[in-house]
Formats: structure tokens, sequence, C-alpha cells
């Protein structure tokens, strides 16, 4: 795929709302290609990674075990993205992905994101607003199961203090 082509479909990635021309190419510049065969793991639930992609081509879909079953959550298609807590935290991955169909993407590394400041700081800002929203949606669905009398998540997978200084309650 040439450079054009890639500007073009990348540039309809949400991830990617706002940048120009000059932050695009910054980004393309610092960024390599990625390609799975049909039903290939990209990442596992809980694999370490620091990388974010953004699919050129094919489909991913991202998923998440339950009582030793895959469940999958989303199903992703060309101009979207995923791996993005990647570059946020450290930690591991929350949910793993999976090629539906043979796909190529665009890694975003973590160790050369600083090449690219100005396109950084627009990327950042996107995922901190795609991030909010997830949360949002989360916490609908957790007030949403609770009116239902549905089971709701135990807190500590809801919400997280990894502050040393601050005591839980147990």
């Amino acid at each position: 795929m040439d450079k054009e082509t890639q500007i073009k479909i990348i540039s309809l990635a949400k991830c990617l709302r706002g940048f120009g021309l000059l932050d695009l190419n910054q980004l393309l510049s610092i960024s390599s290609k990625a390609a799975w065969k049909n039903g290939e793991d990209i990442f596992l639930e809980g694999d370490s990674g620091r990388d974010m992609y953004i699919i050129c081509a094919g489909k991913v879909s991202i998923w998440r075990n339950n009582a030793g079953k895959r469940l999958d959550m989303a199903s992703l298609s060309a101009g979207e993205s995923f791996g993005e807590m990647g570059l946020v935290d450290i930690g591991k991955r929350s949910a793993g992905a999976q090629a539906r169909e043979d796909t190529l993407a665009l890694r975003i590394s973590y160790e050369r994101l600083y090449q690219a400041p100005d396109a950084a700081f627009i990327l950042y800002r996107n995922i901190a607003k795609a991030l909010a929203e997830r949360l949002m949606i989360a916490n609908d669905t957790i007030i949403f199961q609770s009116q239902q009398e549905a089971e709701v998540p135990p807190s500590e997978t809801v919400e997280k203090n990894n502050s040393p200084d601050i005591e839980q309650d147990e």
C-alpha cells in the first residue's frame, strides 16, 4: 500500500481527528506496518505491549476471557484503532485482539512517539476523549445492571486503586 493510500485510510480514523497532512506524515514516518493472517492472535489479554494499531484493511476482534472462554467485545474494521491503552498505561493488555480476516494495520509505537511531538499531542488528546466515552458507557452499563437487579461486577474490577498511599476497605 502506497503512502498516499495509507494517509487517506488513516485520516478517517477517529483517533486521528484534527490531524493535518503534516501531522499525518509525521505519524507515518515513525510508524510501521503490521500484518496478520485470518485467525492469528495479535496480542493476548494479559500480555505486555506499548503499541497501538490503526486498521488499514481487514477486521479485528477484541475479546476478553470469561470463565475460560473468549467473549467477543468488539469487531473493528478499516479506519478503526485498538491497543490505545498501550500508549497510556505500562500495565498488561486488558483485552486480546485477533485478526478475523487477513489484516494490515499501522503500528504506532510508544517508544517512537516522542519523535513526533505535535502528532503525539493530538493523538493523546483523542485517546483521552475515547477513553472518557468508554468510561461513560461502562458507568451506564453498571447503573443499568443494578437497576435491573442483575449481578454488578465486583468493585475491584470496576475501580482499581493503584495508589499505595490510600487504604482500601476490605
